[in-house]
């Protein structure tokens, strides 16, 4: 072929391509979350704040910006900064808010425990839940204990993460207090915590108000806890019964079908429930998640027979931190 010949069909090529558009672009869908949220986390208002901007997760620190910038949170953070001069505090500062990996319009349902454990390793920023390596707390397995009640080919798994039961399903596990002074249970009640954590459930309601969500409240503590957040009970589903402390369980928690309840409840409003057996030991994830580190060694414990092994759970930080709750509740069942 000439050079002329060759010349002409690049030319024909070039001029029927020049006016052809660009392919377009694949478009990034953002979450709802996300859209919502303008708030620059580069650029917290006060060093106070530095670690509330970078661990709150999506949508969190935009609903609860006032709540950040309030007085009392203000004087909440100080206190913490006195503390960790002072003494060693649970959780570490980046799993304080573990609780709010799930997007805060994500969430289908909301479990109030109390306080964070107290045991080295122990506490990761989750009610009820405990980090790889950490013997499941005698509440956690009295919950495991009514899953298979509900769910007959549920398998409790051998530890207690709860974390991808969470991030799968939109659960969030809130303590109303979020900290703890080591081998202290409750050394960091009524200090403001519980203001903070108050606002976290009036705001999960305000936001789900149209097709709500379910409140697990499980004993007396968690009882005030939502009456002080003033939730309505025609916009959401509040199951209650007593702690599933081992000194309440029996008395009031077990056979209750509180999560099937949910799973119904949420698959109508929603066309999707809870998925529970997302724990099972069959299907949930054995080995540590990705980074996740313990602050401290776990000491191995030695073996000891049944009645041993059952006389340690009763005197575990599990039953310590809520002893009261569950003794106000059998109480409370006593006087019925």
């Amino acid at each position: 072929m000439s050079n002329k010949n060759q010349s002409s069909i690049s030319q024909f090529f070039k001029k029927n391509t020049e006016n052809i558009p660009p392919a377009p672009q694949p478009i990034k869908r953002k979450l709802e979350t996300e859209e919502k949220e303008s708030v620059d986390r580069t650029k917290p208002p006060s060093d106070l704040l530095a670690l509330e901007y970078k661990f709150l997760g999506p949508g969190w620190v935009q609903a609860l910006q006032k709540d950040l910038n309030s007085p009392s949170f203000k004087r909440l953070k100080e206190f913490l900064k006195q503390e960790e001069q002072k003494y060693t505090i649970y959780p570490p500062k980046e799993l304080i808010y573990n609780w709010s990996r799930s997007p805060i319009d994500d969430v289908r349902c909301c479990i109030i425990g109390q306080d964070p454990y107290h045991g080295p390793g122990q506490a990761h920023g989750m009610a009820f839940s405990v980090k790889h390596g950490v013997r499941v707390p005698p509440s956690l397995q009295n919950i495991y204990k009514e899953l298979k009640n509900e769910y007959p080919g549920f398998q409790p798994p051998n530890h207690g993460n709860l974390e991808r039961l969470c991030l799968e399903n939109g659960i969030l596990l809130l303590n109303s207090t979020l900290t703890v002074r080591k081998d202290t249970a409750g050394s960091h009640g009524n200090k403001g915590w519980e203001q903070f954590t108050t606002r976290v459930l009036q705001v999960l309601a305000d936001r789900h108000k149209s097709k709500g969500i379910v409140f697990f409240c499980w004993g007396n503590w968690a009882k005030k806890m939502l009456e002080g957040a003033k939730v309505d009970k025609k916009k959401h589903l509040i199951l209650s019964s007593v702690h599933p402390s081992p000194l309440s369980a029996s008395r009031g928690f077990f056979n209750t079908g509180h999560f099937k309840q949910a799973d119904e409840w949420i698959k109508e409003r929603y066309g999707r429930g809870i998925d529970w057996m997302v724990q099972s030991a069959d299907r949930v994830d054995k080995a540590p998640i990705q980074g996740e580190k313990s602050d401290e060694p776990i000491a191995k414990k030695p073996k000891t027979d049944e009645k041993e092994e059952e006389k340690a759970d009763v005197t575990t930080s599990d039953t310590q931190v809520h002893t009261n709750d569950a003794i106000q509740d059998v109480q409370n069942i006593k006087s019925n």
